[in-house]
């Protein structure tokens, strides 16, 4: 599956890391989990996004952490039907990373969330009711039907629906009717389109022209060319893309390290960009991917 090809390529990228760095990571994610087993964003409490995100990073740096079995007791209180697709998602790749039979899931529950976002042409739209194709959202439902090991209804449609939001600038939109790419529409994106063998050699050569001219000043990319800064999400799934294109050469690699570098703290977690106040879950895992990139090259 998609998700365990990711979940390796970070793994082998993180070899070698020193005994220190892992240690403050794996500190930083643990003191995130809340007394009934799940794990927290910047405020509130445990929450079903988070705890993904936080168990993806520790089964990387430390898959026999005792996190993992007060997780479940979390998970054992959300196993009804989710309440829209990126619950479901977080909820069927928390039970992957977990592992067979740690997760009750309602797969029928599941399922209908997911039809509830499906367009009659094919692919996804990002709100119910909305007749507008979503490329993230796209991806994230063939993301969903794979894990449940269901094909995806109008497959065709989706690739066709995908297609149409490619931009002149080489890049794709989120949605229908949006002028502009988007660095992580692009990497959904191509993504999807990758997993159904539907990406032709014109995309990728304009897909890695788009995504090397996002790249700002201060090594990140930008969500848009119009960010005035880069971010750690658009910059791990930017690079991410690039790597699955053979394209990784075309970004300042050594400009991109100093913007990691910059969003690392010193006791463990990431920031979302240089001189955000405060680290979190989702973009520790976010950095730990583009550190993975960096020492892959």
């Amino acid at each position: 599956m998609y998700l365990d090809l990711l979940d390796e390529a970070i793994r082998l990228g993180l070899q070698g890391l020193s005994d220190e760095f892992v240690g403050a990571q794996v500190r930083f994610v643990t003191e995130c989990q809340q007394s009934d087993g799940g794990f927290r964003g910047r405020q509130g409490g445990s929450d079903l996004y988070y705890t993904d995100f936080a168990l993806r990073s520790l089964a990387i740096l430390a898959p026999d952490d005792p996190a993992f079995d007060r997780a479940t007791n979390y998970l054992g209180r959300h196993t009804g039907c989710p309440r829209n697709l990126v619950d479901a998602f977080s909820l069927l790749n928390v039970g992957r990373t977990l592992g067979a039979g740690r997760v009750s899931l309602d797969r029928q529950g599941v399922l209908e969330v997911l039809r509830g976002y499906l367009l009659p042409g094919g692919g996804l739209t990002r709100w119910p009711g909305d007749s507008r194709t979503s490329a993230y959202y796209t991806f994230f439902g063939a993301l969903c039907f794979q894990m449940l090991g269901e094909p995806m209804p109008g497959v065709d449609g989706a690739i066709q629906a995908v297609e149409a939001l490619g931009r002149a600038d080489g890049g794709f939109a989120e949605l229908d009717g949006q002028p502009a790419s988007q660095t992580n529409a692009t990497a959904a994106a191509v993504a999807f389109l990758t997993m159904r063998d539907a990406l032709c050699s014109s995309h990728r050569t304009q897909v890695i022209g788009f995504l090397s001219s996002v790249q700002s000043p201060d090594g990140g990319l930008k969500a848009h060319a119009g960010a005035p800064t880069g971010d750690l999400l658009s910059t791990f799934t930017g690079l991410t893309t690039l790597a699955a294109l053979d394209g990784l050469d075309t970004v300042d690699m050594p400009g991109t390290a100093r913007f990691v570098r910059e969003t690392s703290q010193s006791g463990g977690g990431f920031l979302a960009c240089p001189g955000d106040d405060a680290a979190d879950v989702e973009y520790t895992y976010y950095g730990l991917g583009t550190l993975a990139q960096l020492r892959a090259r």
